[in-house]
């Protein structure tokens, strides 16, 4: 912990100092090391989106602004498992209604998401998936520095989880920085 915990030791030097020792022992995983305190270089940064997805506010494009020189992949990601079960259920023809109609909803989310970060200059790649929303998610940990995540990413939330359970499997599952917004 090296320069904070050598303040810290000067402040309270013969107050307490067994207290504080012990304090420091027991408290120390949740105490930040000097590395972790490193700011890390975000090169690439993955927003997803998905038919539950709140628009990004201004606040989230003002943060990732942060990283003026990081490439933004934009991912709309239709559930294609969804789709399969209005297929068993329903006909093809449904199925193939519900794909259209998220298709169209989702191009014109990544349309409006894409104008707002190119406001804030950044270089844009939207793309349109069909698949797990959760594997598109963590199967991409390799491929990028920040995740940006709604909290209503991959269903709604409610009055006891504020955050969808995807998202607590998400962030569970990545190991990099997430932004859940």
């Amino acid at each position: 912990m090296g320069l904070f915990s050598e303040l810290i030791d000067r402040k309270f030097r013969n107050m307490a100092e067994r207290r504080y020792r012990d304090i420091l022992e027991e408290y120390r995983e949740f105490f930040l090391s000097e590395e972790e305190m490193v700011i890390p270089e975000i090169n690439s940064i993955l927003l997803v989106l998905d038919r539950y997805s709140e628009k990004p506010e201004k606040e989230v494009y003002e943060t990732i602004s942060a990283y003026p020189h990081a490439e933004v992949c934009v991912i709309y990601t239709i559930d294609e498992t969804v789709a399969r079960l209005i297929s068993a259920t329903l006909g093809e023809e449904e199925a193939r209604k519900f794909r259209e109609v998220e298709r169209e909803h989702g191009e014109k989310l990544l349309k409006e998401v894409e104008a707002s970060l190119k406001e804030f200059g950044f270089a844009v790649k939207p793309r349109l998936l069909f698949g797990d929303k959760g594997e598109v998610v963590i199967n991409r940990e390799d491929k990028y520095d920040l995740f940006v995540v709604s909290r209503k990413y991959g269903g709604e939330t409610s009055k006891t989880s504020p955050v969808s359970p995807l998202v607590i499997k998400i962030v569970q599952h990545v190991e990099k920085p997430i932004m859940v917004y």
